[in-house]
């Protein structure tokens, strides 16, 4: 940002806050908040790993617009409130606005809109110590892009029981990154752009009767992919010589899009002692593929090659989902309860690409039920439990180079998923103390893939104790999943551990928390590397400390700050420190002025090639009613 474009935003910023007060009304009924002001940024070390974590920037922001307007009758009745939240406009990697008018049991509408940057780009070593054999060079596929959503409802209120909502939902992608291709028994690193749209219209009536709620919804979902990878220039492939290619150019446009059109029937029903809940959706989704793929350069025996290939295909599928869950109160303290699901998913794909047709078909068939009890043993202790059978049948095929009178003969493969699940509640009266429990086990019969599980656990407890009238506050929780495969040999496991300790009173509140975390994955294979063969072993053992304090020594003054300490040991370890510091001061007019320091060390312990360090300083003045 230039210095005299910095200087016109400032002023211009300075002028709103000047403003501010005369849009600021006496009473109640209008209350907000502006704040504007200046960020400084001083970097050092690898400055795309810190556009990956932090990515802010030095210039001027709009750190926060809101107001909430309660209407007094000024407005002749047509509205009862209008808030906006706005946070962090001009440039920032994450923007929000949001905006709400409503007039009570009349209508509500609500519009959000968030923006975001997102930036990857994982490099181990410099590229002149890249080695393709040892793969030590990092991911080649780096982004750099911009993400908006927007999302826009409208409830109204028809009658006592009629209800009609209509929504819109937008999602977009814009910027470029890299990816790579294998051309000619080769790897290669090309551009692409990041061009992606989605949209999704929804309208849908909700009526009420004494026992029964029904609600019918019409969605229609629009997807646009502009697919477009290139070669900057001539460029060579990852394979040292002599096996190397090489292009003198290469480009390939694969765009596509599809329309998805949904209808969506929900059910609540409360008969007597039964609850029941059901929903059933179907969809109908058309995507369409073109491709053109142009490329001339040297294969990997040093012979030249070119291509210019057309392709074009289509992709069709119906999925069709059924749920229904419910309870039933056989006394005061015991309930059944229970469930059934059905999903089905049909899909045909094809494609031809330079003369050559490609079919695939998948048929995916899903059917479960659980079935349990919900007991109240004691006025404190609540116990459920139950178990769970699901099937699936799958039936697939492809064929390359199909012939046009080709016909797909589906294999067929099932696999069967049972286990239980229970869970405990406990919440002893008058003591401030809460503690919930749950275990989840499941075993599978011919899972499709040696990555997934035959077997899966998992449990957590949680607790929670506030210590009388002191003001301290204390939880923890302790949570484990493991999953393996016996076939293969493989396993994961996730073990976590959270505690914090929290404390509270007018004027002043504090709290510090530490979590812990273990991974551990591994499966008995090996690969061969060239020279050696390594195994398939990943390993984690993550520590957290994170706490905050802020201290309000009068109604003019708050001070506090946060600390965010990171390490990780094991496969890749590291260490990340971040601490903030911050003063407000309120003037008697209303007035605000606020400083805040921030301070980001990251320091990896293996390569230290991605190590940095950052410093924040952002000043901001504005105007509180």
């Amino acid at each position: 940002m230039t210095t005299k474009t910095t200087l016109l935003a400032l002023a211009a910023a300075a002028l709103v806050v000047a403003a501010a007060p005369a849009l600021a009304q006496d009473g109640d009924d209008f209350s907000g908040e502006i704040r504007i002001g200046y960020r400084s940024v001083d970097t050092g070390g690898a400055e795309t790993k810190y556009r990956e974590d932090l990515n802010l920037e030095d210039g001027p922001r709009l750190f926060r617009l809101a107001f909430d307007f309660h209407d007094d009758g000024s407005l002749g009745g047509l509205v009862d409130r209008v808030r906006l939240d706005v946070d962090h406009l001009g440039g920032d990697p994450f923007e929000t606005l949001s905006l709400g008018v409503q007039k009570f049991d009349a209508f509500k509408f609500t519009y959000d809109r968030r923006e975001s940057d997102y930036f990857y780009q994982d490099v181990l070593i410099p590229r002149a110590d890249f080695d393709v054999r040892l793969s030590n060079g990092g991911d080649f596929h780096h982004f750099d892009f911009e993400r908006v959503q927007d999302s826009a409802r409208l409830d109204l209120r028809l009658s006592e029981r009629a209800k009609f909502h209509f929504g819109f939902d937008s999602y977009g992608k814009r910027g470029e990154a890299t990816t790579t291709l294998d051309i000619s028994r080769d790897e290669f690193e090309l551009e692409r752009v990041i061009d992606e749209t989605s949209e999704t219209w929804t309208a849908g009536v909700e009526y009420a009767w004494d026992d029964v709620t029904l609600v019918l919804e019409e969605r229609v979902r629009d997807f646009e992919d502009a697919v477009d990878v290139f070669a900057a220039g001539a460029t060579e492939g990852e394979n040292p010589p002599p096996n190397a290619a090489a292009l003198d150019f290469y480009f390939l446009d694969q765009p596509y899009e599809y329309t998805a059109r949904e209808h969506v029937v929900r059910v609540v029903a409360t008969p007597g002692r039964w609850t029941i809940r059901g929903q059933a959706l179907l969809q109908d989704l058309d995507m369409d593929v073109e491709a053109s793929e142009r490329a001339s350069g040297t294969d990997f025996r040093g012979n030249p090659f070119a291509l210019d290939d057309l392709g074009a295909g289509e992709i069709d599928r119906d999925l069709d989902l059924f749920d229904v869950d419910f309870s039933y109160l056989v006394s005061d303290r015991v309930a059944i309860i229970g469930g059934a699901y059905s999903r089905s998913l049909d899909q045909d794909g094809d494609f031809t690409f330079a003369d050559e047709r490609n079919l695939g078909a998948w048929e995916i068939d899903t059917t479960g039920v659980e079935a349990g009890v919900e007991v109240a043993a004691t006025t404190t202790v609540t116990v459920s439990g139950g178990v769970r059978w699901e099937e699936r049948e799958v039936r697939h095929d492809a064929a390359a180079d199909a012939g046009p009178g080709d016909a797909l003969e589906l294999d067929e493969e099932t696999t069967e998923h049972t286990g239980y699940f229970g869970n405990l509640s406990w919440r002893p009266t008058g003591t401030g103390f809460t503690m919930t429990a749950l275990v989840d086990s499941s075993s599978f019969d011919d899972p499709f893939t040696l990555a997934s599980p035959t077997d899966r656990l998992r449990w957590r407890l949680r607790a929670n104790y506030a210590i009388g009238e002191t003001g301290f506050k204390l939880s923890g929780a302790l949570s484990s999943n493991t999953s393996d495969n016996d076939d293969s040999g493989w396993e994961s496991t996730y073990d976590q551990a959270n505690f914090q300790l929290s404390y509270a009173k007018p004027g002043f509140d504090a709290s510090l928390g530490w979590s812990t975390v273990e991974i551990d994955r591994e499966i008995d294979q090996s690969v061969n590397g060239g020279a050696f063969f390594f195994p398939i072993d990943y390993e984690a053992e993550a520590d957290f400390l994170d706490g905050r304090v802020r201290w309000r020594p009068s109604e003019r003054w708050t001070l506090g700050g946060s600390l965010r300490l990171y390490e990780n040991d094991g496969s890749f370890g590291l260490e990340r420190d971040d601490f903030r510091a911050y003063v407000d001061y309120v003037f008697e007019a209303g007035y605000t002025v606020g400083l805040a320091y921030r301070t980001v060390d990251y320091d990896e312990e293996t390569f230290n090639f991605d190590d940095y360090d950052a410093d924040v300083i952002e000043a901001s003045v504005g105007y509180r009613w």
